[in-house]
């Protein structure tokens, strides 16, 4: 008899884990170490802590008593004990995603474009939907109630999906260049000559739409609109001290994609983590104190999968954006060049929206808005939540799902 530990996979997140509780208990060690020289009036050097760690500490920077001290040593004890008990009960939560069996309808290598509304009339608007190349594009099709795609098919919208998958032999040669060239553009040549009666639209969510930049500057003439959501465009604007830092290892980069052929995506995830290094602290605590069987905390978990269930980069497009991008910053200095030709936003004529969230940890609000002011009369829209819950929250449907249908229909 099969076991039920061999049909369940076992969840390994927050990955990388030894570092989320690495920098867990260490930022809650110095915050007592630096006890004596905290000044609550003044901004802390550390990672953002939970707040009732954070009134503890500053209530024990007034009273130094050995019994505050005490005090303030056994909460932030706990803290993390919270932090330990969270990571175990998402490991054990029964939740599961069950695929949503979307049709495909086009193929290059190992990406595919998936139909969210099959039955949809030939003249409904169509929507070619690009996620980032690091997470899996089920972010857009997260579950039934937390769905762009369905969502969109609701308002009449034909919502197709570019689901890059795991890179294949093809795309392991590959670098940012070709998944614009041999990637999303055939596939809108595809998308605008299998349904000629839909006005076709593109929209790019995060590094899917700085990559459709590029894609949109090649189709516009088979595109109605552009669309970029949270969108890097400026790769040095608010970029943190740690990931600063992280970033700036050019040679330790160089020996990982050498020695590797790629970068893992606990790499990644390690990068991610130096965004905002006390995110599963805070989270995870939290999460300990849900009720197990609310909608909340199943929501919590479908997308803490989604967040450690990412593909690894090939070797040529980590190179590309660790040395153009994040290095070089050739996209918001206007010198990254695709096939030869510099892309250029201010070239994109059609109408275009940007989506810059109210709070984005991974995309700072000014990298993004860098690409709106690069287009002609863009249109920027501030949804709710930050980087992931503006797409998967539950103000998403009332604000850039909204948003994203309007301007469809409008245009």
């Amino acid at each position: 008899m099969t076991s039920t530990s061999q049909l369940t996979p076992q969840r390994l997140g927050p990955r990388p884990l030894a570092l989320h509780l690495g920098l867990a208990t260490t930022t809650v060690a110095s915050s007592l170490a630096g006890l004596p020289f905290h000044r609550p009036e003044e901004a802390s050097p550390l990672p953002p802590l939970p707040d009732s760690f954070n009134h503890a500490l500053n209530a024990a920077a007034a009273n130094s008593g050995s019994e505050m001290l005490q005090a303030l040593a056994d909460q932030g004890s706990e803290l993390v004990q919270d932090m330990i008990d969270g990571i175990r009960l998402y490991h054990c939560h029964p939740y599961r995603r069950v695929s949503r069996d979307r049709p495909v309808i086009w193929q290059a290598g190992s990406t595919v474009v998936l139909d969210g509304a099959p039955a949809a009339p030939a003249t409904a608007p169509t929507v070619l939907l690009v996620p980032s190349l690091v997470n899996r594009a089920y972010v857009l099709d997260l579950m039934p109630g937390r769905s762009l795609v369905d969502f969109l098919a609701e308002c009449g919208i034909r919502p197709l999906v570019l689901d890059w998958q795991a890179p294949g032999e093809q795309e392991r040669g590959f670098d940012v260049a070709d998944y614009v060239t041999e990637r999303i553009c055939p596939a809108i040549e595809f998308v605008a000559e299998k349904y000629p009666a839909s006005p076709l639209h593109l929209a790019g969510y995060c590094m899917g739409g700085t990559f459709a930049v590029a894609a949109a500057l090649r189709q516009q003439e088979k595109i109605r609109s552009f669309i970029a959501i949270a969108s890097p465009w400026d790769f040095h604007a608010e970029i943190g001290g740690q990931a600063k830092i992280l970033l700036s290892q050019r040679e330790m980069w160089a020996n990982i994609l050498g020695g590797f052929g790629e970068l893992p995506v606990d790499l990644l995830q390690t990068f991610f983590a130096s965004l905002d290094p006390n995110l599963g602290l805070r989270k995870f605590s939290k999460f300990a104190k849900m009720d197990m069987s609310s909608e909340q905390a199943q929501e919590f978990v479908a997308i803490e999968d989604w967040l450690n269930d990412g593909y690894p980069l090939v070797k040529g497009v980590a190179a590309d954006v660790f040395d153009k991008w994040y290095d070089r910053n050739e996209p918001g200095l206007g010198s990254w060049k695709v096939d030869g030709a510099v892309v250029r936003p201010q070239d994109i004529k059609i109408p275009s929206l940007i989506a810059v969230p109210k709070t984005d940890k991974i995309v700072p609000r000014p990298s993004a808005l860098a690409l709106g002011a690069a287009l002609p009369a863009a249109t920027v829209i501030t949804p709710p939540s930050g980087h992931v819950g503006m797409m998967t929250g539950r103000r998403a449907k009332d604000g850039l799902w909204r948003h994203l249908g309007d301007w469809i229909l409008a245009n």
